[in-house]
């Protein structure tokens, strides 16, 4: 590995642990970790295509109201994963906090969580959320489907 492909991976590292970080100052200036046009994704959806974030403005007004909406957030068991690519970083975590959304019940979301960021010149073009959104509608009171699966020998049904 080159010495200027660690001064980028050291670079890119900072900026997503930046972005790990919960406090209320640092969620309100996280936008300032992407480009101007940089864009941010909840991946899975129950409306079956990711919900995007593009431009520093937008994600600005996203952090105002996910402090809103997700007061109290915490990433837990955070493991972050430098990839043999420059510019491209994945973090695995839990996170956790009360959720106020807006026409629900207030409650507790607990979710696990995995991101995938691209970033230039240490800032991020562009992450990407995955997650489960049957535990995000379960943890806003909204009755979730289910699928019998009882013949697959897990070791529910073992």
């Amino acid at each position: 590995m080159s010495a200027s492909e660690d001064t980028t991976r050291a670079r890119d590292r900072a900026t997503v642990d930046a972005f790990l970080r919960t406090d209320r100052e640092s969620r309100l200036r996280r936008h300032t970790l992407y480009t101007e046009d940089g864009s941010a994704a909840l991946f899975f959806t129950d409306v079956g295509r990711p919900l995007v974030v593009r431009g520093r403005e937008n994600l600005r007004r996203h952090g105002e109201l996910s402090l809103q909406v997700l007061p109290d957030w915490e990433w837990t068991d955070v493991e972050v994963y430098e990839t043999l690519r420059p510019g491209l970083v994945f973090v695995e975590c839990r996170g956790e906090g009360t959720i106020r959304f807006p026409g629900y019940p207030a409650g507790r979301y607990r979710n696990h969580f995995l991101h995938r960021f691209e970033l230039v010149d240490g800032l991020i073009a562009a992450s990407r959320e995955y997650t489960n959104p049957i535990e995000h509608m379960r943890s806003l009171g909204i009755g979730t489907p289910h699928i019998d699966r009882d013949w697959i020998p897990t070791e529910e049904h073992a």
